[in-house]
């Protein structure tokens, strides 16, 4: 029998996971490991911190390999598309179509042979030996899953494609994940620039660079080849959207309206009385909806003129957060129910869109809107609201459209699971309620 000398070790375990990097961010895996590893690093080499642990600590290889796994996947996969599970798989079936789809797009000659036996429908982690450079190969670099009494609770795919950036071929990244708690589809990518044009017309065809055209792909090649989605209901998508943006709006600023309100209601009355008498001599008059409407607008003015002069944004976002809300809106683009169209926004994520005054001079349309189609929210990260004195917030812009629900988290700083499962929790509580 051989003995394993640790230099025949450091060759068995040589790091080829280094276009994978790009997707995670160094400070926070280095932040996890110490977490749960008890291990520190000052290296900022991927390879040696994947050297040092193979060779001084093999038992939590695996643990390195599955953080690995999930800073890829929560960091940097910024752009968010969300779809429903129409129906829970069986286990087994699960499994058998997750066999057929490994050996569909991992065992191939493009992908050494000799990984192949570690390619399996019971899970892997692969990231650290994949160093594909095939262009348009596309491979699952690591999967894995958690049933709890034999019933699927979550899978997760890294769907990566090799395409050319100048003369180097690196990865483009779809990270899928499947809550089936929740019945939950989420299909995650960073946008990649600079991915550089093949003159071979026949591989094109072949290669993805945009993450909508990635997108398309990872639901063509893996998502409908193991579940059946829901079919998008983008009016009722839009309908929830307006719902919660306009929740958020109301319980901020009830109390400011209902003040000005009851302060000028006599007022904005006599007021628009004696507009109507200076304007219409004739018999023929605005109708009441008309009169209605005016002292509405000029009400709802008035409220924008008394926030402007007596809140600050930041005083704003201070209420907000004492009223323990989830965020507020900083951009909205609505429809009314007059087939109107309307937006408006704030000047920054720090800043609610009712502390801009154009917000309040389209409100009533806002309030009678029938949908949103694309609007802005910073969500406050203190979730469960520990610190008062914590404002801090990341924006997310959400397109809601007949293809899909596309959700893009703004912030250059990595993110974690749990905050893009808080912003996707509540936007599907909306959702998902009865309209």
């Amino acid at each position: 029998m051989v003995k394993k000398t640790k230099t025949s070790i450091e060759q068995m375990n040589i790091f080829n996971g280094y276009k994978f990097a790009e997707y995670i961010d160094m400070s926070y895996f280095k932040e996890v490991l110490k977490k749960e590893l008890s291990l520190e690093f000052q290296s900022e080499s991927l390879g040696e911190i994947y050297m040092e642990i193979s060779v001084n600590h093999p038992d939590k290889k695996y643990a390195l390999d599955k953080i690995f796994f999930d800073c890829i996947m929560y960091s940097h996969l910024k752009n968010v598309f969300v779809h429903d599970i129409a129906e829970v798989p069986k286990l087994e079936v699960f499994r058998t179509r997750v066999r057929k789809l490994i050996e569909k797009l991992n065992k191939k000659d493009s992908i050494p042979q000799a990984l192949h036996s570690l390619m399996s429908e019971d899970g892997f982690y692969l990231m650290d030996k994949l160093n594909i450079t095939s262009l348009t190969t596309k491979f699952i670099a690591g999967f894995d899953f958690k049933v709890e009494k034999g019933e699927l609770k979550q899978a997760r795919f890294l769907f990566t494609e090799v395409v050319p950036v100048g003369t180097r071929q690196e990865y483009f990244l779809a990270g899928i994940d499947l809550d089936f708690e929740n019945k939950t589809c989420l299909i995650m990518m960073k946008n990649k620039l600079h991915i550089s044009k093949l003159e071979d017309e026949q591989m094109s065809q072949h290669l993805d660079k945009t993450i909508n055209s990635l997108y398309r792909r990872s639901m063509e090649m893996v998502t409908m080849e193991l579940l059946v989605l829901e079919d998008i209901e983008v009016k009722s998508d839009r309908r929830a959207m307006y719902n919660l943006c306009k929740d958020l709006d109301s319980e901020l600023l009830k109390d400011i309206r209902k003040e000005v309100s009851d302060k000028t209601n006599k007022s904005v009355g006599l007021s628009v009385d004696n507009f109507i008498k200076d304007l219409f001599t004739t018999t023929k008059k605005p109708s009441g909806n008309d009169k209605k409407l005016l002292d509405e607008n000029i009400t709802s003015l008035l409220i924008g003129l008394f926030v402007k002069t007596n809140f600050s944004g930041s005083k704003l976002v201070k209420k907000a957060k004492d009223m323990k809300l989830l965020g507020y809106p900083t951009k909205i683009k609505f429809t009314s129910n007059k087939a109107n169209r309307g937006a408006t926004q704030s000047p920054s994520r720090t800043q609610p869109v009712s502390s801009s005054e154009m917000f309040h001079s389209l409100y009533i349309s806002f309030r009678d809107a029938l949908a949103l189609e694309q609007w802005s929210i910073s969500w406050f990260t203190d979730t469960q609201f520990k610190d008062v004195k914590c404002t801090d917030v990341i924006q997310t812009t959400i397109y809601s459209k007949s293809t899909n629900f596309h959700i893009i988290f703004k912030p250059t700083r990595p993110l974690e699971k749990e905050i893009i499962y808080h912003v996707i929790n509540n936007l599907n509580k909306y959702r998902k309620a009865k309209s």
